[in-house]
């Protein structure tokens, strides 16, 4: 805060853009690079096959960093469309070098049965209760991991992106995408005519429950699902004591 004496446009601007940019330090930077520090620990020292999904930022930190300890793994990028964001993923994995795989959705339960050892996803936002929000098609790749194939997932996403919200399904809270994305291509005008009738979704999150989450990585640590709202209590100890009272 500034003294009152202080309080001019410009000063308050350029104290506005330094809390901003401490945030962004604290939170994002450092919070992704403690993050990778704990998440590359459990990833092998030689074999380990990782599958990534679309295209969470935190994810290419941690996998830096277990390259950086030498550490020899290879990587599977899924991807679905029509955002194709794991393309995006799978050019910054190459350009740091590492051995890469690039799969859609539909070979997924082969590459689990066959070949992944862990499986790596990022989420937009934690729910209290333990589950994770991300891109559509990450609560498909944690039920099939988990629940089919006993494969470990984890899940690795920033505490500020922790909510006190509870949320059991996916479609009361969404975000929706254009449907000509989904459908149309080019825009071909007699294809749009043909389909004018027909309501296409493209939901753009889904929901994945705590029960197909084996850890949760912050940069406070690894923590069970069940462990989000704890956390939740000791950064804001405040809500506690006036919800008390």
């Amino acid at each position: 805060s500034l003294p009152r004496e202080y309080l001019t446009l410009k000063n308050v601007g350029v104290e506005l853009q330094h809390s901003i940019e401490s945030y962004l330090q604290e939170r994002l930077d450092f919070a992704s690079k403690a993050i990778a520090q704990f998440a590359s620990k459990k990833i092998a020292q030689t074999g380990d096959v990782l599958l990534v999904y679309g295209y969470p930022e935190v994810i290419p930190v941690v996998l830096k960093e277990a390259a950086e300890q030498n550490k020899k793994f290879r990587v599977i990028v899924v991807d679905s469309r029509p955002l194709l964001e794991g393309k995006e993923l799978l050019l910054k994995l190459r350009a740091m070098g590492l051995d890469c795989t690039y799969i859609t959705m539909n070979a997924l339960s082969y590459v689990l049965s066959q070949e992944v050892t862990k499986v790596l996803l990022g989420a937009t936002a934690l729910m209290s209760d333990g589950s994770c929000y991300g891109r559509i098609g990450t609560a498909n790749i944690a039920l099939c991991a988990a629940k089919v194939h006993n494969l470990p997932v984890l899940v690795c996403a920033e505490t500020y992106k922790i909510s006190h919200r509870v949320q059991l399904e996916s479609f009361t809270y969404n975000e929706l995408g254009n449907p000509k994305d989904v459908f149309f291509d080019n825009d071909d005008e007699e294809e749009e005519s043909m389909m004018k009738d027909l309501r296409v979704l493209n939901l753009l999150y889904d929901l994945t429950p705590s029960t197909f989450v084996t850890g949760i990585v912050t940069e406070m640590g690894i923590l069970p699902p069940t462990s989000v709202a704890v956390l939740l209590r000791e950064m804001n100890p405040q809500d506690t004591d006036s919800f008390y009272r």
